[in-house]
């Protein structure tokens, strides 16, 4: 069953953050989606279970292998795969299927906080040594800093590196090599951050973005690919396959195809308007936030449809009759979701009669009522 039909045109995919599982017994499942950039499509999806591949530490790279080619043989031409960091499969990617690599930017971030805190607080006994006061400012900015070169390179890795290099110069107050349209290249520019003046906080400083991964694999991180979308239906996933429950195989395969068909037909509605909701970690903040259309879910009804025509068409030469040129296109489903005010059921007609006993029970209450009425004037 196919969740979209896409024309052989050059397409950019994304492959999965990470893999969504879930287990029944000591059966585990493991399915991989790929997604088109453009669109935001799922085109491809693969899953594997631990009977088929029994390390889980290449079971990624397994999925690759499965999910990519079949995405190439419909007819899809893949120029870019972007995916968190995993040296086998951008091995397979590059090597194999000679395709551009980029690795996710919010993966390559994730850690710079971390690092940064390393040199930027610890024990009084190592101030100046290990961890450096005028760094202790710049462990969150650092990180928006990474994203902004990332973003703003001209998609090659020397200027990316340049870029990444410079943020020291930054903070010790030399612009010359900013962006042009940068606010810190005017006269008029004083940072709110503390100005680098300690030459071992500079150097430590400057060997640990040379230790990010975004500076030592810049190529891969020069286009700024990111994986939001693919986390997006990694989380609508969970409506159909829920972690606290554990599924066998097939019913994990029929759920995760539920929920590509219900992702292809609702992403990227449109909106009707936008309401202003205050930033958790930021009360004196708003962010502005869309209020989509309502979901549709015609695919219910395209499954539905399928699967009656699937089954008439079977029973046909069972029944005697000869499918010579009815297909399963062509063959006329009534649609169970119509409603029909012409036909009445059988539940339909039991409800009518016992609201009609219901209906003669009330008025032998009301009899009732009256008469206990009576008695009670007579002993009045």
């Amino acid at each position: 069953m196919h969740a979209t039909t896409l024309q052989p045109t050059p397409t950019t995919l994304l492959f999965p953050v990470y893999l969504e599982g879930s287990c029944n017994l000591v059966i585990w499942v493991w399915g991989v989606n790929v997604m088109c950039i453009s669109t935001h499509r799922i085109v491809g999806i693969c899953t594997v279970s631990q009977q088929e591949h029994r390390v889980a530490q290449t079971r990624e790279l397994e999925c690759t292998k499965l999910v990519l080619p079949a995405v190439l043989a419909r007819g899809l031409v893949v120029s870019e795969v972007a995916h968190d960091y995993q040296p086998a499969v951008t091995k397979f990617v590059t090597d194999e299927l000679k395709c551009l690599n980029s690795y996710d930017t919010w993966h390559g971030t994730k850690n710079v906080a971390k690092m940064m805190g390393k040199i930027a607080k610890g024990k009084v006994s190592c101030k100046d040594v290990t961890w450096f006061p005028q760094l202790a400012d710049k462990m969150k900015c650092t990180k928006v800093h990474l994203y902004w070169c990332m973003r703003n390179c001209d998609g090659t890795a020397e200027d990316l590196q340049v870029r990444i290099l410079n943020i020291s110069n930054h903070y010790q107050g030399n612009h010359l090599s900013c962006h042009q349209d940068s606010p810190c290249r005017s006269p008029l520019y004083e940072c709110k951050k503390v100005k680098l003046t300690n030459p071992m906080a500079i150097d430590v400083y400057s060997k640990t973005l040379k230790k990010t991964l975004i500076y030592r694999y810049a190529k891969y991180y020069c286009r700024c690919r990111d994986t939001f979308w693919v986390e997006s239906f990694n989380h609508q996933l969970l409506s159909y396959l829920p972690k606290r429950i554990h599924f066998g195989t097939r019913t994990f395969v029929m759920r995760m195809y539920l929920a590509v068909m219900d992702w292809n037909e609702n992403t990227q509605r449109s909106y009707t308007s936008e309401r202003f909701c205050p930033v958790l970690r930021r009360p004196d903040r708003h962010i502005a936030s869309k209020v989509l259309v309502a979901k549709k879910f015609n695919f219910v009804r395209n499954v539905w449809q399928k699967y009656v025509a699937q089954c008439r068409y079977s029973l046909q030469p069972l029944l005697g009759a000869e499918p010579e040129s009815e297909s399963l296109e062509t063959i006329e489903i009534p649609d169970p979701f119509e409603e029909d005010g012409d036909v009445v059921s059988e539940d339909d007609e039991m409800l009518c009669e016992d609201d009609e006993m219901l209906g003669e029970d009330d008025e032998m209450l009301g009899e009732d009522d009256e008469m206990l009425g009576e008695d009670d004037e007579m002993l009045g």
